[in-house]
């Protein structure tokens, strides 16, 4: 059996293994001085856009949803068995294609994505009837987790009394949400994860959002006493051009 040790002595010896200590530590060296970082000179190369840090509070990004009936993922008769009371309706229910119910959102987005402005307006539903108001992620037809919850900035039903609303979003509004929910259907229903295969590391953050609606993954529901669990109306979000 060959002894290791002695054999790393035979390398020592010849000096197989200094040299090639030697050579990796003088290639950085080399390496350094061939590219040096402390003595650089500012660039006079113009920005082929004006710089404006000013500029980051104004509007960047629009995204636009038509709600409708149609894009729930199912009726209210298909309401799992283990749904806690509080997600299912109190009222009897009106199957999709029969409920007149729509609406048209709209979210602006800064460029700074520091804040973001909701519009909504909806028509042919009572605001009274209006249970919970949400933004969630998911794609189309899926039920997904809460990203923004409405009743935690405010009454919905005043907001609603006329029929629309505008409510300005910050990070805190996200953060809330991700907060609210409790045990493990909480865990799975406030917040959107920022990794689908990492459900407790949740989005915190506006910029969070707006790379799940680019995703196409950001949608708005409505919930009424007859329609809660999968909702009354519902609009995926697209980026509007231009």
């Amino acid at each position: 059996m060959v002894n290791a040790t002695a054999v790393i002595r035979r390398l020592v010896g010849s000096g197989l293994i200094l040299a090639a200590i030697f050579g990796v530590l003088g290639g950085a060296a080399l390496s350094q001085e061939e590219h040096p970082t402390g003595d650089r000179a500012e660039s006079s190369r113009p920005s082929p856009i004006a710089l404006n840090p000013a500029a980051g509070a104004e509007v960047g990004f629009i995204y636009e949803a038509f709600m409708s009936p149609q894009q729930e993922g199912g009726e209210e008769e298909d309401t799992p068995g283990f749904v806690p009371e509080v997600f299912r309706s109190t009222q009897p229910s009106v199957p999709r294609n029969q409920r007149p119910s729509q609406g048209h959102a709209v979210i602006e987005f800064t460029n700074d994505l520091s804040r973001a402005y909701v519009h909504l307006a909806i028509e042919n539903v009572d605001p009274a009837s209006v249970n919970m108001l949400h933004l969630h992620c998911g794609r189309p037809g899926q039920l997904g987790p809460i990203i923004v919850d409405f009743s935690l900035a405010g009454d919905i039903n005043t907001w609603l009394a006329d029929g629309q609303f505008t409510v300005e979003i910050v990070n805190e509004d996200i953060v809330a949400a991700a907060a609210h929910g409790d045990g493990l259907i909480g865990a799975f229903t406030a917040g959107c994860p920022i990794v689908p295969t990492i459900p407790n590391d949740k989005v915190k953050t506006i910029a969070g959002m707006e790379y799940i609606a680019r995703q196409g993954e950001l949608y708005f529901n409505l919930h009424t006493f007859a329609q809660t669990y999968f909702g009354d109306m519902r609009g995926q979000f697209h980026l509007v051009e231009g």
